[in-house]
């Protein structure tokens, strides 16, 4: 009788403890779960180096060659593994200053105008996170180091601004072809497969006129130092199961890509208008709730 009146409590309460348990998650965790699988956007820069676009991490690595004649076999892996990890950093410096911070500049371009810049940038360098390291057969070290484009690095690349909240003038009403927009969205997602879209750190999204609406500008500046303007995936599966965006992200399509490094995106003013039309949508704009899609690579 005990038995069967527990048995009976147990799937009673199974429903609730599975409840409460999502509940206490808030939800994020179940969304980040179904990203976990998602393919990331990656940059290949150099055999050596190459920039996660998706996670927002740039890794690179070198080889330590062993002396020919060392005083002793210590010696010579001492000696290896401090020029791998010498060289690691030489190639992750490579390849963070070749990263593109908007339309018309890279992060080099800061480097070599701003003395300040550049410390800052190199000192982060040599900072970076050992990923690993591994003694070859050879006697020769591999070494691989890793560095995020967010946090502390954005925090020199990028400007800071208080975050706008107002709709462009022309967007003011929610009105879409003479219907008003009702539906208020959780983030945003642009494919921009087929424009020759490139990244960057602070990406920008016009309407057909050029008038800017989504940009660092609009980014609270702490969202710009945890998890930069935006974030690129290779596909639509991949977008979708991005924690980033939340449930219900509007997708729209980019007309085109623009500027001198192809990195800002043309959209149309009917989209502008919907981003803009709710003021509900300010508040992921806010967060830089902001997914792009590339061409996979």
């Amino acid at each position: 009788m005990f038995a069967e009146q527990h048995r009976i409590l147990r799937q009673w309460l199974a429903p609730i403890v599975v409840s409460l348990a999502l509940l206490l998650s808030g939800g994020p965790m179940v969304a980040q779960a179904a990203g976990e699988g998602a393919a990331h956007y990656t940059d290949t820069v150099t055999p050596n180096a190459r920039v996660d676009w998706t996670t927002g991490i740039a890794t690179a690595k070198g080889i330590g060659i062993p002396p020919k004649n060392p005083a002793s076999a210590l010696q010579a892996k001492e000696m290896a593994k401090s020029a791998a990890w010498a060289v690691a950093l030489r190639n992750l410096l490579e390849v963070v200053r070749g990263v593109r911070v908007d339309s018309t500049t890279t992060v080099n371009n800061f480097v070599m105008t701003n003395d300040e810049v550049r410390t800052r940038v190199e000192g982060m360098v040599k900072g970076a996170k050992l990923v690993k390291e591994q003694e070859m057969p050879d006697g020769s070290f591999e070494t691989t180091v890793e560095m995020k484009l967010t946090g502390d690095f954005s925090g020199v690349i990028l400007p800071k601004s208080s975050p706008r909240t107002d709709p462009l003038p022309q967007y003011k009403k929610p009105v879409v072809d003479g219907h008003t927009i009702s539906k208020s969205y959780s983030g945003l997602v642009v494919d921009a497969r087929g424009t020759g879209a490139q990244t960057a750190l602070a990406p920008r999204i016009l309407n057909e006129q050029g008038d800017e609406a989504y940009s660092v500008a609009y980014v609270e500046q702490r969202g710009v130092a945890e998890q930069g303007i935006a974030i690129y995936v290779p596909d639509l599966p991949s977008a979708q199961a991005n924690p980033r965006v939340t449930n219900t992200p509007l997708l729209v399509k980019a007309l085109r890509a623009s500027g001198n490094n192809h990195t800002d995106l043309v959209v149309s003013d009917a989209d502008v208008q919907t981003i803009h039309g709710v003021p509900e949508h300010f508040k992921f704009l806010k967060q830089a709730k902001v997914l792009v899609i590339l061409d996979a690579k």
